[in-house]
Formats: C-alpha cells, sequence, structure tokens
C-alpha cells in the first residue's frame, strides 16, 4: 500500500512539473516559426561574420576586403559566398546561415 500511495504521488508530481510546451496548445494564435530572411540581408550577415571570426583569430584580416560572390538558398539555408585573391587558407569563403539568419558554419570547401 505504502508502494502505490508513493507511486500515485510521484506521478502527479512530475506532472505538476511539466510546464507550458509539452506538445499541446495553450491556445496561442502566434506562429514560433521565424521567416526567412531576404538575399540582401543574409550577404550583411555573412559580411559580420567575417568580421567576427577576424577577431575570433580563424580568418586573417584579409578577409575584411572580400567581395561578395553570391547569397543563395541551398538545402534549406542560405550559403553566402565571398572571394578573396589574397587569403591565406583560400580564396573563397562560404558562409551558412539558418533561413532566419542565424549563423552555422563558415569553410572553404562549400560542404
Amino acid at each position: 500500500m505504502k508502494n502505490l500511495v508513493f507511486l500515485v504521488t510521484l506521478t502527479l508530481t512530475s506532472i505538476s512539473f511539466a510546464g507550458p510546451g509539452g506538445g499541446h496548445s495553450h491556445g496561442h494564435s502566434h506562429s514560433h516559426d521565424t521567416p526567412a530572411i531576404s538575399k540582401e540581408k543574409a550577404a550583411e550577415l555573412g559580411k559580420k561574420h567575417i568580421q567576427r571570426l577576424i577577431k575570433a583569430k580563424k580568418l586573417d584580416t584579409s578577409w575584411l576586403n572580400s567581395k561578395l560572390d553570391k547569397s543563395e538558398i541551398k538545402k534549406n539555408e542560405w550559403v553566402v559566398t565571398f572571394n578573396n585573391e589574397k587569403g591565406a587558407k583560400g580564396k573563397k569563403l562560404y558562409i551558412f546561415l539558418k533561413k532566419s539568419g542565424g549563423f552555422v558554419a563558415a569553410n572553404f570547401t562549400g560542404k
């Protein structure tokens, strides 16, 4: 009997800690989907990430003078490409962003 009371108490306690967002609606009429950014905004964010990567010493300072090649959506994410003829590790940099603009990765291979 003690075990049954303990299990019922434990079950009711765990349910009370569930909180909102447990997979059921609370009557909110807004969406949690973030809209996709524009091509221009993707290019702007790409440039800001180049500056951030230079400060973090992941890229050499020659990338400050890089030229935007293109911004395009591939495989459900933005790929922003920059060219830099003076790049020490590579001449083309690919910056990957979520459709909403969040940083994913940056590399010289495009993969």
